[in-house]
């Protein structure tokens, strides 16, 4: 068979069609689980590290009882130095420093500036990534977790653990800007799924419930959490880089050899798949130096059409609004009544539960697409919400039902983050579909910057902040019911014609045409 009548075959023309579920695979699910605890000790840290103590004393005077605890213990301290007593199931920076009441604030200020290093930490090391490789910048990434988190153990005052913590969510948005685009190069695409959602963030809560539970503080968490990264390093060694990431930077050969290797471990390889292979890499080559003659496109291409600006702004807002009500709810978890290792359980086992729901009806139920699970998601999230406004807003003590209210909405929030980014992976074409990823995972960040603040509304107003999350919802929900439309199935690849462009009409109207006036006519259609 000639080499044109192979690349004439539609089937195995990409090298990334020759990965198989195999040994390799499973090795690389295992680092995986791995990373992903890593990452989610580190996202979810606070809900530990920050949990706000019960002031039960100052002195030898008993606050257990009392209606204002605050400004109890305020007034005891403006008339003497009584030494504050507190009980705490879990022993965090707020019980270590005393940080209570109107001090809890620099806990919230901390959390921000965490999740700002973060932000910071994806933009840049996720550019590195692109360029170097994502092994390197994935295995440096959590070395950089590794040695902060170790550090973080030391911290002697607050500024030290802001300073540790900033360095260490860095780094985590670098290891999550690397993970995620490493797991879905290398992942066969029929099984990205079900990888994806087993070995999700959801189960790995119940795991750090476990490992809170038995470090008592936040100082042993923190060494857990650094022993752990060390354990991923170490598997990380065994792992080939992206044979996806050396396709894209033209080194086909290098990605060739790691396709063999994987084959070989994953007890796959054959003679005829290794002749395959070869026919492949040329495939590859010409796709390669036809791909770098195409024209580049960047973060203003999103805006192109009145069409394609509707759907960032939206799938932006989208994802602004998961991320703060996820975190703000997540970061008040302490607030909630019983047992805070269990609430991490039931809203793990929930959140587990939840995404194989919608996995099992999305693969099954062909007519249940975006924007139903999007309606379903929201719908809840309104009622949940408007449910706590109202017992808040007419003081009714009903603490069991706030507890599984809350935990059942912070669980359910994750769907949003899977619908907002499936929507914008099947909506824009491809030539931006990265750029557009990129856009909204900017925007989610931000949410999660000022979700830690949500809550402190409440000093204002106690239903505050759920005023806030269900205005946000009812914007939100008007919005994408008008601008997104269902996406199930589809995968644009093209861009929208010129004339769509938002200044084409006015660029029209400047040019005028004349049948005869060729030079005319270009400047029209090039606009």
């Amino acid at each position: 068979m000639t080499v044109v009548e192979h690349l004439a075959k539609p089937e195995k023309r990409s090298l990334a069609d020759f990965l198989k579920l195999g040994w390799y695979i499973f090795y690389l699910c295992l680092v995986n689980e791995l990373m992903v605890l890593v990452l989610l000790g580190n996202l979810a840290f606070m809900m530990y590290g920050g949990a706000a103590p019960q002031v039960v004393g100052c002195g030898n005077i008993s606050l257990h009882n009392a209606e204002n605890v605050c400004s109890d213990l305020r007034s005891l301290r403006s008339n003497n130095s009584c030494e504050v007593r507190l009980d705490a199931q879990f022993k965090s920076i707020n019980y270590e420093f005393e940080l209570v009441c109107e001090d809890s604030l620099a806990v919230k200020n901390s959390i921000s500036i965490q999740m700002f290093g973060m932000m910071l930490g994806a933009a840049v090391l996720g550019q590195l990534s692109d360029r170097y490789g994502r092994k390197k910048v994935l295995t440096m990434s959590i070395a950089g977790v590794m040695v902060s988190m170790a550090a973080s153990y030391f911290s002697r005052s607050l500024f030290e653990f802001n300073v540790t913590r900033f360095l260490t969510m860095f780094f985590s948005g670098g290891q999550a800007s690397s993970q995620i685009t490493f797991l879905m190069e290398v992942v066969p695409k029929k099984h990205r799924v079900w990888i994806m959602t087993v070995l999700s963030t959801s189960p790995n809560y119940i795991v750090l419930a476990g490992l809170a539970y038995v470090g008592e503080d936040w100082r042993n968490l923190s060494l857990y959490i650094s022993t752990a990264a060390a354990a991923t390093i170490v598997l990380l060694l065994f792992v080939y880089e992206s044979p996806r990431w050396f396709i894209q930077k033209g080194r086909l050969e290098e990605a060739r050899n790691v396709m063999l290797a994987i084959d070989k471990w994953n007890r796959t390889h054959t003679a005829e798949r290794a002749k395959e292979m070869e026919i492949a890499v040329e495939y590859e080559r010409q796709l390669f130096e036809s791909m770098s003659k195409k024209k580049q496109y960047s973060f203003v291409h999103l805006f192109y059409t009145w069409k394609l600006t509707g759907y960032i702004l939206t799938l932006s807002f989208t994802l602004l609004t998961a991320s703060l009500l996820s975190y703000a709810l997540l970061f008040n978890m302490d607030k909630l009544s019983g047992s805070i290792y269990m609430n991490s359980f039931f809203f793990g086992s929930l959140r587990w539960f939840l995404n194989a729901i919608v996995g099992f009806v999305d693969f099954f139920i062909p007519k249940a697409g975006r924007r139903v699970i999007h309606h379903i998601t929201m719908g809840y999230l309104f009622l949940s919400l408007s449910l706590i406004f109202v017992l808040e807003a007419f003081g009714i003590h009903a603490p069991l039902l706030v507890r599984i209210t809350t935990l059942s909405a912070c669980a359910i929030c994750s769907q949003l983050f899977l619908v907002a980014g499936v929507a914008t992976a099947e909506i824009f074409p491809t030539a931006i579909r990265t750029v557009a990823v990129s856009f909204t995972q900017i925007v989610n960040k931000i949410g999660t910057v000022i979700a830690p603040h949500l809550f402190t509304t409440a000093l204002f107003w106690k239903p505050l902040p759920y005023a806030i999350m269900i205005s946000l919802i009812l914007i939100e929900v008007v919005a994408y019911c008008f601008l997104i439309p269902e996406s199930k199935g589809t995968m644009n690849d093209l861009m929208p014609p010129p004339e769509e462009r938002i200044f084409a009409m006015r660029s029209r109207e400047m040019v005028t045409l004349n049948k005869a006036d060729l030079e005319a006519q270009k400047l029209t259609a090039e606009s």
